[in-house]
């Protein structure tokens, strides 16, 4: 008895781009390889063609590509492919405006710490004394 694997809707469509995108005689190697069965792999991508995929609603429609919803496909992997890398980049943007957030952070606890010690010397090393300059009454 075979042991059902789950797998989300994306991971599906993933599967569903690869194999659409194999050679004649590696898509049987592949389905295997995976532990898919062409019926399956059918039903997968006829849910991705028809866009149903997230809701498990099969198309009535059966039949070979088109290679009008080839260059669909080609159309949409090559916008995955530049979002994904815009998405890259947004994210390496974004860690190094952190980065520089915390240095600025770090530098800005430096300075209170720095602050605050000088602070504690001036009270203790001048307590109950006036500075020079200062209009303090003088005790007598």
């Amino acid at each position: 008895m075979s042991v059902r694997r789950f797998r989300t809707a994306e991971q599906k469509r993933e599967l569903v781009y690869e194999y659409v995108g194999l050679g004649y005689g590696r898509k049987g190697p592949f389905l295997r390889e995976h532990g898919l069965g062409e019926a399956t792999m059918r039903r997968w991508r006829a849910q991705v063609f028809a866009g149903s995929l997230e809701l498990g609603l099969v198309p009535r429609r059966g039949g070979l590509v088109s290679a009008e919803e080839s260059a669909g496909l080609a159309r949409l992997l090559e916008q995955q492919a530049q979002l994904q890398q815009r998405l890259a980049d947004l994210e390496a943007d974004h860690e190094r405006q952190l980065a520089d957030k915390d240095a600025e952070l770090a530098s800005a606890q430096a300075t209170i710490e720095a602050l605050g010690k000088a602070i504690e010397l001036l009270h203790r090393g001048g307590a109950g004394k006036s500075s020079p300059g200062t209009d303090a009454p003088s005790q007598v």
